[in-house]
């Protein structure tokens, strides 16, 4: 069975790009545009993992990120962060980071920057699927 990848983005090229990419490469994968709808679709279908946009109109990434990660039947669940907001400013990353890392919320599995590598983004979430399953067989 197919492992699921929720994509979570703003930007329709992003999404497309993404999603494009994992279903070649035999993924399953589910989209959404905002906080709510990424919500709404991890309730109905559990993804194997999620590959998050943090800069979204409303409510953002880290929103759903910390509503995510609040939820015990989704703390386990690993989180790929794709941004264009780190893009050589350490300042930012380090933002970014203190957002998402505080001490009661687990960090997400790793922090890709815009534009994607292809090779890269692929091996990244096929390691966060297999970290997941492991801590899940122990």
């Amino acid at each position: 069975m197919a492992k699921r990848v929720l994509v979570v983005d703003d930007d329709p090229k992003s999404v497309k790009y993404l999603s494009v990419m994992l279903r070649e490469h035999g993924y399953a994968v589910a989209t959404a545009n905002n906080c709510d709808e990424a919500l709404a679709e991890a309730r109905k279908h559990r993804p194997d993992v999620i590959a998050l946009d943090i800069h979204m109109p409303r409510k953002s990434g880290v929103f759903f990120y910390h509503r995510l990660k609040a939820d015990e039947a989704f703390r386990n669940v690993p989180v790929v962060v794709v941004t264009g907001l780190t893009r050589n400013d350490k300042e930012m990353e380090s933002l970014i980071r203190s957002l998402l890392e505080p001490e009661n919320v687990p960090p997400p599995e790793a922090y890709l920057e815009k534009p994607i590598d292809p090779k890269l983004f692929l091996s990244t979430i096929r390691a966060a699927i297999d970290k997941a399953a492991c801590a899940a067989e122990n």
